[in-house]
């Protein structure tokens, strides 16, 4: 498990709708039930080394024009992830611009 967060200079819900697009692109499948406006859940199926992974995708407005995201990673089942949760959050926010810590 990793938590990654970074700084976006969009409002909050254009946020969302960039990560829901963006997210998806990479393969990630938006867990509607467990989403909301203000926190986003992310899955990817099983794998050799994991019986699914999850990015949990939470948004808060800094002002009118800048989000913060903050991204924890999780696994179903698997012994380590190998950074593999981080790496994939970071890809996540780089590739909306984001500013990460």
């Amino acid at each position: 498990m990793a938590t990654v967060r970074g700084t976006l200079d969009e409002p909050l819900d254009e946020v969302g709708t960039s990560l829901r697009q963006e997210a998806a692109a990479d393969g990630w499948s938006l867990a509607e039930g467990e989403s909301g406006p203000a926190v986003l859940v992310f899955k990817k199926g099983t794998t050799a080394t994991s019986w699914g992974s999850e990015l949990r995708v939470e948004l808060e407005a800094a002002s009118p024009s800048q989000t913060d995201v903050m991204v924890t990673t999780g696994e179903t089942w698997a012994i380590t992830d190998w950074g593999r949760g981080s790496r994939a959050a970071r890809r996540l926010l780089e590739a909306l611009g984001a500013e990460v810590d």
